[in-house]
C-alpha cells in the first residue's frame, strides 16, 4: 500500500489473486506443489476479505479492492462505541476525583481543620 501510494495517483489499489500470490509467496513455505500454494493464498485472502482489509470486485471474481487500514476499522459505529468509552472513563475519573475530594474533607473535618 505505501509503494502504490507512492509511485501512483490512483486513489484504488486493485490486485488480482495471481499478484498477491506472487507477494505472498516470499512469506511462505517452500513448496514444488503450486495448487498448495494456491489454496493457502486464498486462505489468507479470504481472511483478510473478513477483517475488512480487502473487497471482492464484482466485475472480475479473481480481482480484489486493497481498502486503507483506517478506512477498514474506523467506521461511524467504531466512532459511537470510542466516544461512548471515552465518557464512561470521564465518569469514572470524575467520580474519582470527587470520591477522594469528599475523603480529604473528612479527613480535615476530623482533625478540626474545617
Amino acid at each position: 500500500m505505501a509503494e502504490f501510494d507512492a509511485t501512483s495517483s490512483d486513489t484504488r489499489l486493485v490486485l488480482t489473486k495471481d499478484q498477491i500470490v506472487e507477494m505472498l509467496r516470499l512469506f511462505l513455505a517452500e513448496s514444488a506443489n503450486e495448487a498448495r500454494i494456491v489454496d493457502q493464498v486464498d486462505t489468507h485472502i479470504n481472511k483478510v476479505i473478513e477483517l475488512g482489509f480487502l473487497q471482492r470486485l464484482r466485475a472480475a471474481p479473481d480481482t480484489f479492492e486493497v481498502r486503507r487500514i483506517l478506512k477498514a476499522y474506523v467506521d461511524g459505529q467504531w466512532l459511537a462505541d470510542f466516544d461512548r468509552r471515552l465518557a464512561e472513563y470521564l465518569g469514572e475519573s470524575t467520580s474519582g476525583d470527587a470520591a477522594a475530594i469528599a475523603e480529604q474533607d473528612a479527613e480535615a473535618a476530623a482533625m478540626g481543620e474545617i
